[in-house]
């Protein structure tokens, strides 16, 4: 299918190669930490666990062996993706004041570095909500935290049920959330709350109407409950909740250049034609390493 161009403005300029740093890299979850990033996958990366039981025994003059050692894994498998823009450079001519009259012009290095940031950023938004809410059967997406959870004979820590999310009610569902984890669980460092935009919005809301250290309404409510970080993922379904700790839930991408690069391609000294065109290909993908550690809110299991 060719890419349809919708102009309401015109551009050109000079050929170009352009760097996007950080394209797959660039979410918001793995920014604030919700989803921690591996690189380099090829295909598959092993998730491995060791849980040890029964170490400890009275002391004896003999070595005795006691204890049991338990390993498994988990496998994070990525997919293939692209982005193929063909551009033709007469429709976007003449904008920039550094371009030359010619028909024949390259690509003008000011839209070039445009592009490639309209581009990377694309990606790196449909990667956020594709990390929480992707279905594999959709054109661009594998299958999301939030789709493994529900459909997948995967055993939670706990599945809080949900209800529709409003100021008036967010204090006590996290408190849900908080009390569904174990000592265990909510004894470790990092455990923390993930939560949606909307779920942010509701709290700032009930703090503020709480009268957060006598603010009020005035400033931003640190996004803490009771000691538990909350960490906001963009891409996160309204009403849903995730909990656990950090390096549990993983996004996996291929080599690092192809999570960063967005090439900009003249046409027009290989084909002869007036088109440009912009690639990006990667690879990647999600898994929770140990789903018996992750509090779920808000998702009917099958």
């Amino acid at each position: 299918m060719a890419t349809t161009e919708t102009v309401s403005s015109n551009y050109a300029g000079e050929a170009a190669n352009r760097f996007f740093s950080s394209v797959l890299l660039s979410p918001t979850s793995i920014a604030n930490g919700g989803v921690s990033p591996m690189g380099g996958i090829r295909y598959k990366q092993n998730l491995p666990k060791l849980d040890l039981s029964g170490l400890i025994a009275d002391s004896t003059c003999d070595f005795t062996p006691v204890g049991t050692v338990t390993r498994s894994e988990r496998v994070l498998t990525v997919e293939e993706f692209e982005v193929n823009l063909k551009l033709c450079k007469s429709t976007y001519r003449p904008t920039f004041d550094n371009m030359r009259a010619t028909a024949h012009a390259d690509l003008a290095p000011s839209f070039a570095d445009h592009l490639v940031g309209l581009v990377g950023g694309n990606i790196g938004a449909s990667r956020e909500e594709t990390i929480w809410s992707g279905t594999a059967g959709t054109t661009g997406e594998f299958d999301g935290f939030e789709t493994i959870f529900a459909n997948v004979a995967l055993v939670p820590h706990a599945a809080v049920t949900g209800t529709t999310l409003s100021a008036a009610n967010i204090i006590v569902e996290l408190g849900k959330v908080r009390d569904a984890a174990s000592t265990a669980l909510y004894a470790k460092s990092d455990f923390a709350i993930r939560i949606p935009v909307s779920a942010k919005k509701f709290y700032i809301s009930a703090m503020a109407a709480l009268g957060y250290m006598d603010k009020f309404h005035v400033d931003e409510s640190p996004l803490n409950f009771e000691g538990i970080p909350l960490i906001v993922c963009a891409g996160m379904s309204d009403d849903i909740m995730f909990a656990t700790y950090s390096n549990n839930l993983w996004y996996g991408f291929g080599e690092a250049s192809d999570a960063q690069s967005v090439d900009v391609i003249d046409q027009s000294p290989l084909d002869g034609s007036n088109n440009v065109n912009v690639v990006a290909k990667w690879a990647d993908g999600i898994q929770v390493a140990t789903p018996s550690d992750v509090i779920i809110y808000g998702i009917t299991q099958a």
